[in-house]
């Protein structure tokens, strides 16, 4: 996948398809001029002089569409894959480039589609548009149009969903206003438009332009048009208290540069974040759970998941779950991958060794250890039988670095209530009087009300244990005790 020099996929071609009242879904035009392959429908500008008048002939086509085709129950974005040959046939058409005429039914769609964004799979490449009707003094009473931008087949073009989105109802503007598209006196223009979209948005991720419009029925005789690319990032993750914010960046560093950005010049020392982000990063110290950080800054829990997905949405924490010594994990399949990165396997042992100290444990030996890493055995068990020297080895961030990497996964512990609250009622030695103690007459226990409704299988030990500001071993022995508690592991 090829990136352009702002950090962006790479625009391979635009190209300008539009519904023909004679000869049906057409390419007008399109930069690189050959980057489309329309077969038997090639259709040229030369043309234009004498079909411009037919397209703004009265044809039997109307009141289908509206200027606004709102369509507020469709979908916003709609994919879809088209294979370019049949099963086992040889293929006719240029692989480098766009077969237009296996997509023209998907470029040029049914009304339902029509501004929506679209992306097509076709060989090689990604075609993502954004077909407009405009209902007219046009041929068939409609105008149909589709500006198409073409990407690596493999290229992630989220970010390029708002562009091409304004690029189309830009020049559905234009088109009602002055009939910048209908009009062969409009071509010029076009064409340049799209050369430069194609070579500012590759070179700079932004494209301003002036429009000569002079010679159409525009109400001004140039109109300018700005573009800029943005990053995609994700919705920030659902955070649930009993998370733990591990730090991605230094906050310091993060702090200081934003405050340079937002006054483009050297921050002083008392140029500080938000309040809220600043008492939080105070108790991000990879080991505090979300709950935790909200009591010891004195927060409001839902104030501090909403800084801590702020915090996640640019990258600056990664969640992971309640490092304990009785938990346990299980290595996944990209284990390997530290056997063949070596930027991987040297930020692992400068992470993982206690100061940094070198010759501790080494690369080979942290290798091992990750495979070893096996479920039913818990980490102080899985220590034992390891012999690791927890003087040296930071046995915490060795789990943690390895679940932020999707080399390990945790296996979390599932507590069911098998037995119903009235048949345990009912039998109260199951929930265990003191049988140390030898006394009969002790009062059964009993769980809250609450911690039995969790009790479903569907919430872990760690979320019940920060629910009830318990620790682990306590809580697993009220469960013990109570009685007909089942323990599920996934």
């Amino acid at each position: 996948m090829a990136f352009t020099n702002s950090g962006f996929p790479e625009i391979r071609a635009i190209f300008l398809a539009q519904f023909h009242p004679d000869q049906g879904p057409i390419v007008r035009m399109s930069v690189p001029e050959d980057a489309v392959d329309v077969g038997e429908n090639a259709y040229t500008d030369t043309g234009a002089t004498n079909r411009s008048s037919e397209l703004r002939d009265t044809g039997a086509m109307g009141g289908i569409v509206s200027s606004n085709n709102n369509f507020a129950h469709e979908p916003e974005v709609v994919e879809l894959i088209k294979r370019t040959t049949a099963r086992g046939g040889p293929s006719l058409v240029d692989s480098s480039k766009i077969d237009f005429n296996s997509i023209q039914t998907l470029i040029i769609p049914k009304l339902t589609l029509f501004e929506r964004l679209i992306t097509v799979n076709t060989g090689r490449f990604k075609v993502m548009c954004y077909p407009v009707a405009i209902e007219g003094n046009y041929a068939r009473n409609m105008f149909i149009f589709n500006m198409c931008f073409a990407f690596d087949i493999s290229a992630d073009t989220k970010c390029y969903g708002p562009v091409v989105k304004r690029v189309g109802s830009l020049l559905k503007e234009l088109e009602v206003t002055g009939r910048l598209l209908s009009d062969v006196a409009g071509t010029r223009a076009l064409l340049t438009m799209m050369r430069q979209l194609v070579n500012k948005l590759n070179d700079h991720g932004e494209y301003q332009i002036e429009l000569d419009l002079k010679g159409l029925s525009q109400p001004m005789a140039s109109t300018g048009i700005s573009i800029k690319l943005f990053p995609y990032y994700e919705n920030p993750a659902t955070i649930e208290a009993f998370h733990v914010p591990v730090k991605l960046v230094d906050f310091d560093v993060a702090r200081r540069k934003s405050a340079q950005t937002v006054y483009q010049q050297h921050a002083s020392n008392d140029i500080m974040w938000d309040l809220v982000l600043d008492k939080v990063a105070e108790g991000i110290d990879n080991v505090n759970h979300v709950r935790r950080i909200a009591r010891q800054a004195q927060v409001p829990e839902p104030t501090v998941v909403l800084a801590l997905q702020h915090l996640d949405y640019y990258g600056c924490i990664a969640l992971v779950d309640i490092f304990q010594f009785s938990n346990v994990y299980e290595a996944q399949a990209r284990v390997k991958d530290v056997m063949r990165n070596g930027w991987l396997q040297r930020e692992c042992h400068a992470y993982v060794t206690r100061d940094g100290q070198a010759g501790t444990v080494s690369l080979e030996r942290l290798i091992q250890l990750y495979a070893t890493v096996r479920q039913r055995r818990t980490v102080a068990e899985w220590i034992v039988d390891n012999c690791i020297d927890v003087e040296r080895f930071d046995v915490r961030r060795f789990i943690v670095f390895g679940v932020l990497h999707g080399m390990l996964r945790r296996v979390h512990c599932f507590p069911v209530l098998c037995a119903s609250v009235e048949n345990a009622d009912k039998e109260p030695s199951r929930r265990g009087s003191n049988s140390a103690s030898g006394s009969g007459d002790e009062e059964p226990l009993k769980l809250e009300p609450r911690v039995v409704a969790m009790l479903d299988g569907t919430h872990h030990l760690d979320e019940i244990c920060v629910a009830e500001n318990k620790d682990a071993a306590v809580m697993r022995g009220l469960l013990d005790s109570y009685g007909g508690i089942e323990y599920v592991h996934l």
